[in-house]
């Protein structure tokens, strides 16, 4: 909780409530979604982080890019949140067991 005021306090000194709101931009679109599709496997928090936003970053823009040929920018971003947030319900629903938990058995 520390590391995150920290970082928001550096956004927020050095550009303003602009970069306070890039990073919170950042935060929810590109590292949330990723990052709760992560959560069922044997990662560590800080290793979910990390994958979350590489794969966030190639991930996401890459369905907004192709959904954006056909419909408008803005709502392939809306559509392609949907879809990642809807596949984070599914493997909820879906998996009982954590898979770090189906290992300690």
């Amino acid at each position: 909780m520390g590391t995150i005021a920290v970082i928001s306090l550096f956004f927020l000194i050095f550009f303003k409530f602009t970069g306070l709101r890039l990073l919170l931009g950042i935060i929810f679109i590109f590292i949330l979604p990723v990052y709760l599709i992560l959560d069922y496997l044997k990662f560590s928090s800080l290793e979910r982080i990390i994958y979350s936003f590489f794969l966030g970053m190639g991930i996401i823009p890459t369905l907004v890019y192709y959904m954006g040929l056909v419909i408008s920018f803005r709502l392939s971003i809306i559509i392609a949140l949907i879809i990642l947030f809807g596949t984070w319900f599914f493997i909820k629903r879906r998996s009982k067991v954590r898979v770090s938990d189906e290992q300690n058995k």
